[in-house]
């Protein structure tokens, strides 16, 4: 791969001095592709039952380098929502992040949805996830990495930072800021990105991690940890970046990372860290920070769970009736903790159990593949079955009458609705292998 972009190249090579070498052999490397796999639903020995798993990547210890990562896009597996598949050095910022059990976290800038992913995993189904993307189009795409996830303790809104952060003023543990960034570390990813590299857009997208980075900090509690990260490899957008926040907010204060893959960072104190290219990734930086001095919280109204008379009808057909429930306008969403009221455009908190329409409940997709066990199952184990339901066929299977959640190899991948007979099949049309 050659780059002709010399404002990049003489960045680089001011930046990284006799490392400068290292990255432009690393433009012929092959790009590095990782699954990070799922510990709510998944272990690695179920998934590499079917799927060639490679080392473990530097940065994470739930993640493992692959290579063909088409495939295990297209994998039932991934359907049901038991690995991720990212880029590995991504995985360093929720590490630096360091989640505890019962953490209150806010992923400001969440899409496609690695990082929020990956926070519910290292939450383990306690305290709460509030995750955040501001475009609508990624936003649905985060939506649906969060379903396949299944974890119930999690927020998703499609908010500015002005709207959003002022709402959970003082209350978050820890808070994530993956700015939008200029993306120089995924060049060889995405090579046409390459002429959009200038010195204008560098400096833009400084102003605007500076300005999210602004608004993040009022929702960090007193102790609180504030982690800054990008996919970009300049001075400007990563260290200069947290410098200029530092001086605006002396109440923070830059500490170690806590990493110890890649490198140290170019800040004074070598706090920050890095990763390149020749080791292991295609690119990243991450800086953490601890909040000192009072922050007054706010309190968040919370929703009573609901009580109806069609849904428990379900729970009950479906054997799960000590699910709690709340009801938002038609939509039906399951949670083992109490819903949040916020001014913003929520597309999804809890698990969406179905939708309540003309008299009756329409069960939806998340539910089916984010519990197990329900009464009613058909488990697929032959591959020609498996892929007539991927297609959206009925299956000629004699069950009980009524939802039928479907199985592979014990793992929920969706449902349908059973004459006793056939099972009408109920997979969504945008999941469909066709």
């Amino acid at each position: 791969m050659e780059i002709n972009n010399s404002y990049y190249l003489n960045q680089m090579k001011e930046l990284l001095k006799e490392d400068y070498t290292k990255l432009v052999a690393s433009f012929d490397l092959p790009l590095y592709k990782s699954l990070r796999v799922n510990p709510l639903k998944a272990d690695k020995k179920l998934i590499e039952s079917e799927i060639a798993l490679g080392e473990r990547v530097p940065f994470d210890e739930d993640t493992y380098y692959v290579e063909d990562e088409q495939k295990l896009g297209r994998h039932p597996f991934h359907l049901a929502g038991l690995y991720y598949l990212q880029e590995p050095s991504a995985t360093m910022a929720v590490n630096a992040l360091d989640v505890q059990k019962d953490d209150v976290v806010l992923d400001l800038c969440a899409a496609p949805g690695g990082k929020s992913t990956q926070i519910l995993g290292k939450l383990k189904s306690t305290g709460f996830l509030f995750t955040n993307e501001y475009d609508r189009k990624r936003a649905n795409t985060l939506l649906s990495n969060l379903e396949r996830w299944g974890a119930d303790n999690c927020l998703l809104t499609n908010s500015t930072v002005e709207n959003l952060c002022p709402q959970l003023k003082g209350i978050c543990d820890k808070v994530l800021v993956d700015a939008p960034c200029s993306g120089s570390g995924m060049f060889r990813k995405y090579p046409e990105s390459v002429a959009e590299y200038t010195e204008g857009n560098v400096k833009a997208c400084a102003r605007r991690q500076l300005a999210i980075l602004d608004q993040a900090a009022v929702t960090v509690k007193q102790g609180g940890t504030l982690v800054y990260s990008t996919c970009t490899l300049n001075r400007q957008e990563d260290e200069e970046v947290v410098e200029a926040f530092l001086a605006e907010h002396p109440q923070f204060t830059l500490v170690d990372s806590g990493l110890r893959c890649g490198q140290k960072g170019f800040d004074a104190q070598g706090f920050t860290r890095r990763a390149f290219p020749w080791q292991g990734g295609e690119g990243h930086f991450v800086a953490r920070m601890i909040r000192s001095g009072e922050n007054t919280a706010v309190r968040l109204k919370q929703l009573p769970y609901s009580h109806d008379k069609l849904v428990d009808q379900f729970l009950k057909a479906v054997g799960r009736e000590e699910i709690r429930y709340t009801i938002i306008g038609e939509r039906v969403y399951a949670s083992a903790v109490p819903l949040y009221d916020l001014k913003a455009a929520i597309l999804r908190q809890g698990i969406q159990l179905g939708s309540l329409t003309k008299g009756r409940l329409e069960p939806h997709h998340h539910f089916f593949i984010s519990f197990k066990g329900l009464k009613n199952i058909c488990d697929i184990t032959d591959v020609d079955e498996l892929n007539r339901f991927l297609r959206g066929e009925s299956l000629m299977k004699p069950t009980e009458r009524g939802f039928v959640q479907i199985t592979y190899r014990g793992v929920p991948i969706g449902f349908g609705k059973s004459d006793g007979f056939q099972i009408k099949n109920h997979l969504p049309k945008g999941l469909r292998t066709v």
